[in-house]
């Protein structure tokens, strides 16, 4: 009789524990589950996503914890464009096909604030002392692809490429500073049109070179409105933004300016042939014509990419490019 008492105790107390067990592991696994999810998650803001986009090649994350985010994540969400905005193209010289579109209409920088948003500095602490290149957009709002990624509150533009190229450029020795004052802003409380949009960008290059006279290269960058087929390229099995360099011939000086975009047309294309969709000489009735590259010899605006690129894409491109301006700097001692 004691024995058999002794047995439904132990037998008990063995599925007591069992059931202790079962549920200690069960809280481990799904903490761990709840870990590797947050890790890979898209991140519900554009800055947010950005960070992730940029820590592996972010200079100033270097003593904080890693996390594993992938760039081919991104391909998987931007893979297909359901949406596709009207596109008017034209050929241009060389065969280069170009938009036509009105960029400095008020009816453009209506569109794009219904696709896009002004993005804030992902890193707003990082101070970067003498800086040698500045970098901003004209038009902040230019959007890229975001198929699939418009329910996380996430819109890939222009802004997101200037903060990756101050971090590419950053991590390379050359240190960059982007523009993070809001040229909408501007314009709204001046009432002024889009158009106004150089004349915005040419207060605050002034506004940062009387600050930080140590500042040499000024990068405009925007993209195209042109179709995929004419902005995207695969080499050697990566997937890029085609990238143009557009220069202003209606002002005196502008030769200064297309031999800096002539040397690093051509060192991205020894680099990857055809990332490159050239160099467009923009003058005439119905453009801006200068683009502020009046302001220094060594001011460029570059497309990188279109409507419909994704951002890693263009961080692909942008990450040449980097690479090709800093060994750029290296035989001119720039």
């Amino acid at each position: 009789m004691m024995s058999k008492r002794f047995h439904a105790k132990n037998n008990t107390k063995r599925k007591a524990f069992k059931k202790i067990l079962f549920i200690l592991l069960f809280l481990v696994s799904f903490f761990y589950y709840l870990v590797i999810v947050s890790k890979h998650m898209i991140p519900s803001s554009n800055e947010q996503f950005l960070r992730l986009l940029l820590e592996e090649s972010n200079p100033y994350l270097m003593n904080q914890n890693k996390r594993s985010f992938k760039v081919d994540v991104l391909k998987f969400f931007s893979s297909i464009d359901f949406k596709k905005p009207t596109t008017i193209l034209k050929n241009n010289y060389l065969g280069l096909v170009t938009s036509v579109y009105d960029e400095e209409s008020d009816e453009t920088l209506d569109y794009l604030k219904n696709q896009s948003s002004y993005i804030k500095d992902p890193y707003p602490s990082t101070e970067i002392v003498l800086p040698k290149v500045y970098i901003y957009n004209t038009h902040q709002l230019e959007n890229y692809s975001s198929s699939n990624l418009e329910s996380y509150s996430i819109t890939p533009n222009v802004m997101m490429g200037s903060y990756i190229l101050r971090e590419k450029l950053n991590s390379l020795g050359i240190p960059s500073m982007v523009e993070v004052n809001d040229v909408t802003k501007v314009l709204q409380a001046n009432n002024w049109n889009y158009a106004t949009s150089y004349k915005v960008t040419r207060m605050f290059m002034e506004s940062a070179k009387k600050e930080n006279q140590s500042l040499e290269y000024f990068i405009d960058v925007h993209r195209d409105s042109a179709s995929r087929s004419a902005t995207y390229k695969e080499i050697n099995g990566k997937g890029y933004a085609r990238i143009m360099f557009l220069i202003g011939l209606e002002h005196d000086n502008y030769q200064p300016n297309l031999s800096l975009a002539e040397a690093l047309n051509r060192k991205m294309e020894q680099k990857a042939p055809g990332i490159s969709r050239g160099i467009y000489k923009k003058e005439g009735p119905g453009v801006n014509g200068i683009y502020n590259q009046d302001f220094s010899p060594k001011v460029m605006l570059i497309e990188v990419g279109g409507v419909d690129n994704t951002i890693d894409e263009v961080l692909n491109t942008l990450d040449l490019f980097s690479q090709v301006f800093s060994e750029y700097l290296g035989e001119t001692n720039g």
